[in-house]
């Protein structure tokens, strides 16, 4: 993840625990729980945890501020998205992965999900949460004492969400 994002000609400075490096063990996990397939982008490559993970056989792209490639500049469209995601900055990246994405995957803190109504109805008018995969935050190298989570969000999706819990 990075420590500056530019967007709209403003420069934003997150803060220093969005470089939070998923262990390369949970990105596989994750991987492999959900349908991933098609045209894929890694917008926050970080380490390449999630990269990695991603079967080689699938259309793969990342993008990686400190490489040089901005999500924020990246329009192209995406049967899905995953990664880890700054937290800092996390309303501005749900709204640009609406935009470009069918799905997406982020590992993010439970409570970033349902931490404003704003950001609730946005997902709603996108689609929904297909599913809800909970890790212990220590599992997955965060510093703090929410519970992460795996959340699938789907274009057009207003069904029941699927809420499973790492054992």
């Amino acid at each position: 993840m990075s420590n500056k994002i530019v967007k709209s000609n403003q420069t934003r400075q997150s803060a220093d625990n969005d470089k939070v490096m998923t262990p390369p063990h949970i990105a596989e996990m994750i991987v492999d729980l959900f349908p991933i397939k098609g045209k894929v982008l890694d917008p926050f490559r970080g380490d390449g945890a999630f990269y990695n993970a991603l079967p080689d056989t699938l259309d793969k792209e990342w993008c990686e501020i400190d490489d040089g490639r901005d999500f924020f500049d990246y329009h192209k469209k995406v049967d899905w998205i995953v990664s880890n995601p700054p937290y800092s900055i996390f309303s501005e990246v749900m709204r640009h992965s609406y935009e470009i994405a069918d799905n997406i995957l982020y590992l993010i803190p439970l409570n970033k999900i349902v931490s404003s109504m704003g950001r609730i109805r946005e997902m709603d008018k996108y689609g929904g949460i297909v599913s809800l995969f909970i890790i212990p935050a220590n599992e997955c190298g965060f510093p703090f004492g929410f519970p992460a989570c795996a959340v699938w969000i789907k274009s057009g999706y207003h069904d029941k969400i699927e809420w499973r819990i790492k054992k």
